[in-house]
């Protein structure tokens, strides 16, 4: 690997969690960030003295994140970050359509309850607050982001359909983050996602089961648009 094309990993040789997680975290960001970019082939003696660990726990961390659709792993080849298609995207989007629509519907009838009371939307509110701050590092503006859409049907939910929704959620992340940069973005486009956010959490509040799926159903369909849009030029740009 040449040093142009060296990913930024941070070493985890001094962290104090599991090394398997640690690495896969790293790894995670390295390709989410754009450090391992879409396509790039890599040796896993390079991750291994980037991170400061040995190769056992990169091997493993490479194997949790090929089931996320992030790495592709083959015997004869380098590991190689998987690439990006909107083949995928789309499949993606469809499946996270059919589980999370209906789970949103679901929620409307525990609102109030010990599951999904005041307590909960306190603090579905505070992540909306944290994942549109222009002030709050990037990193944590996603991760808020994440946990407000995993919270929103987690009650709702069955552990077989968290399990699906979290590989989706894992595949999904760099997609998003590729056309959505918190960074990117005018107050003005930060303002009206926010609001789409806010309306997504104000029908399962007070909407009818209808409601709360058809907006959610709305505003996947609206994102996904938009990642196939800015995909299709990313793949094919225009000619000189």
């Amino acid at each position: 690997m040449s040093p142009q094309a060296r990913p930024a990993l941070r070493s985890v040789a001094d962290a104090k969690l599991s090394a398997v997680d640690l690495v896969t975290a790293e790894i995670r960001r390295s390709i989410l960030s754009g450090a391992l970019p879409p396509g790039q082939s890599f040796a896993v003696t390079d991750l291994t003295s980037q991170l400061g660990v040995s190769h056992i726990p990169v091997r493993e961390a490479l194997q949790r994140l090929e089931a996320q659709g992030l790495v592709m792993l083959s015997p004869a080849r380098r590991p190689m970050v998987a690439p990006l298609t909107l083949e995928d995207v789309e499949a993606i989007y469809q499946l996270r359509l059919r589980l999370e629509a209906p789970l949103a519907g679901r929620m409307t009838e525990l609102r109030g309850t010990q599951l999904a009371g005041g307590q909960w939307a306190a603090e579905l509110r505070r992540l909306l607050g944290v994942a549109f701050d222009p002030d709050v590092h990037p990193d944590n503006q996603w991760d808020a982001h994440y946990s407000f859409h995993k919270m929103l049907v987690e009650p709702a939910a069955t552990a077989w359909e968290m399990r699906f929704l979290q590989q989706l959620w894992d595949a999904a992340d760099r997609y998003t983050r590729l056309v959505f940069d918190p960074q990117g973005i005018s107050d003005a486009e930060r303002e009206q996602r926010a609001a789409a956010h806010h309306d997504l959490l104000r029908l399962v509040l007070s909407g009818t089961a209808r409601e709360a799926e058809a907006e959610l159903h709305r505003h996947f369909s609206n994102n996904l648009r938009m990642i196939c849009e800015l995909l299709q030029q990313a793949l094919n740009p225009p000619m000189a």
